[in-house]
């Protein structure tokens, strides 16, 4: 396999990193160009011309020029019992670095949608990143996207299943979080067990590839760095003091309960915490929402939300998995001085999933016909399927 360059596409490698693949079941040719930092000169004209040609046995290969330069791997996969197909593992390097492979096929009916975060210091992401993509390789089929930061860790996946019987799903999610235990550093369901979404038809579209990704916080708010406002305390936040969790059934019976009062200090404040293209299609019945349309914008919004309110008044809120409320909670608690801040669970995705077990109205054929679930519309899904009424991930 050859590589002509035209000479406009040469002077615009000067300024950015270009990689190069023909892939074929037994072999990988690449021609890795880049800048050198700093860029330019004839050191950059040296990358122009170093094209690494491999003949690749089942393996895995890293081509790097340059220290520094962006990396791609290619891992070449066999099967005797099917045609060879050819996986691409991606790596690149920087602030946002990303582990990323295309699924390989899988013969799984169903994918089990789950999440998890945690809020723990992280000393080393990307040595984190590296581990866990390592582990999670060798679960065929699997996708879906972590991030790592110092804060702690966030995560989606559409893990492939043969179903609900005979306890599959249960020993499926079992090794799932064998694996990521002991790749991490940390126990990641140490303080929340993991959050099982829907069980979905794997042609059902959910991720196009597995992705683990080290960012600056696991969840982008705006608040990081920022400290609080107008006071003299530490310019960082404290999730683990970020309100009570409820359970669904706590929530439930909570949300019952204050719609039935009249009395000011106990009925409070419910808020969805979530955009306005989320709160448009569904929320819970008598939900405040914030209407923003990232959630870097909740903060002023919050403020306006709870303004004259008692600060012993109730606060309950609820997302979509329950990763934002801890930052509500915290910056309502910290920043805010509220007492009694209240959120959900597992957010909407627990909520969906006890009431719909529990047989409430509007969950097929269940007993309790007399309690109706407080939930209404479809929950905005953070995958492929965008929409569902039964649950989803954050």
């Amino acid at each position: 396999v050859s590589c002509k360059m035209s000479p406009l596409l040469t002077r615009s490698l000067k300024r950015s990193a270009v990689v190069l693949a023909a892939l074929t079941p037994s072999a990988v040719v690449v021609a890795a160009f880049a800048p050198v930092s700093g860029g330019g000169g004839s050191h950059g004209a040296q990358t122009h011309r170093n094209t690494c040609h491999f003949q690749v046995p089942i393996s895995i290969t890293t081509v790097v020029s340059r220290p520094g330069f962006l990396v791609r791997s290619y891992a070449t996969i066999s099967d005797d019992d099917k045609s060879a197909a050819t996986a691409a593992v991606s790596t690149t390097s920087g602030s946002s670095a990303v582990r990323s492979m295309k699924p390989t096929q899988t013969d799984s009916p169903y994918f089990q949608m789950v999440s998890f975060y945690r809020f723990v210091p992280i000393s080393d992401p990307a040595s984190a990143r590296d581990a866990l993509f390592d582990a999670l390789i060798k679960i065929d089929g699997i996708r879906g996207t972590a991030y790592l930061a110092t804060e702690g860790i966030n995560a989606q996946f559409a893990v492939p299943t043969t179903g609900g019987e005979d306890g599959a799903v249960e020993s499926t999610i079992q090794r799932f979080t064998e694996v990521v235990g002991d790749a991490l550093p940390f126990d990641p369901f140490e303080i929340n067990a993991i959050n099982y979404g829907d069980l979905v038809d794997s042609t059902l579209p959910t991720f196009n590839r597995l992705i683990v990704r080290t960012r600056d916080a696991i969840l982008r708010s705006g608040l990081e760095g920022e400290g609080y406002e107008d006071s003299d305390q530490s310019t960082t936040y404290d999730w683990d003091d970020a309100g009570r969790e409820l359970t669904p059934e706590e929530w439930d019976t909570d949300l019952r309960d204050a719609a039935a009062t009249s009395k000011k200090e106990k009925k409070g404040i419910l808020l969805d915490c979530r955009n306005a293209y989320e709160s448009d299609v569904g929320t819970f019945s008598d939900a405040v929402p914030l209407g923003t349309d990232s959630f870097s914008e909740s903060w002023d919004v919050l403020k306006d939300k709870v303004e004259g309110m008692d600060k012993s008044e109730p606060v309950r809120i609820f997302c979509t998995g329950g990763i934002r409320c801890v930052k509500v909670g915290a910056y309502l608690k910290q920043e805010l001085g509220f007492e009694d801040v209240r959120r959900l669970e597992h957010g909407i995705v627990g909520y969906e999933r006890w009431s719909k077990k529990l047989g409430m109205a509007g969950h097929g054929d269940g007993s309790d016909k007399n309690a109706e679930s407080l939930w209404r519309g479809e929950n905005f899904l953070f995958d492929k399927r965008r929409l569902n009424t039964d649950g989803g991930e954050e």
